[in-house]
């Protein structure tokens, strides 16, 4: 569960930070365009890329736009959307105030995997760059921290 958690998280953010080079739906298996038309047959806009080990499509659904994750043997691992911080949990808004003063959010995201929820954000000051997560709801654990030069 957790690793499918990691998964979706990491698979979210190398996402953010590369180009949509990749995307042509021409590469996409059959069997897995197939299994997204059945989970969000009211999608529209739906771009595909293809990852190392996994799929994602972006799409809208109801004004949103969503990512789903689908693994290289056709299961679907979960689904992400883009948040504002005033949408997260008062826990992980208050614990983000306390312990990540003079840090501005450069992405967030709220997940979902295995119908469990979870949370990611970026955080950015002069000097780093920090991802945390939350799979509790209530404290944001570390899964990244980079120095800038």
């Amino acid at each position: 569960m957790k690793q499918k958690i990691m998964m979706l998280m990491t698979a979210f953010i190398l996402t953010c930070s590369i180009s949509f080079a990749n995307g042509n739906s021409d590469e996409i298996p059959s069997s897995i365009s197939s299994n997204f038309s059945r989970h969000f047959a009211q999608a529209k806009n739906v771009n595909w890329e293809k990852m190392e080990n996994y799929y994602k499509a972006s799409f809208e659904l109801n004004s949103t736009v969503l990512f789903a994750f689908y693994g290289n043997d056709n299961h679907f691992i979960g689904i992400a959307h883009n948040l504002t911080s005033d949408k997260l949990p008062l826990m992980l808004q208050t614990d983000l105030k306390i312990n990540y003063p003079g840090y501005w959010i450069t992405e967030l995201f709220e997940y979902s995997v295995n119908h469990m929820p979870g949370y990611s954000v970026t955080l950015e000051n002069a000097d780093q760059k920090i991802t945390l997560k939350s799979d509790n709801l209530s404290r944001w654990d570390v899964s990244a921290k980079i120095k800038k030069s």
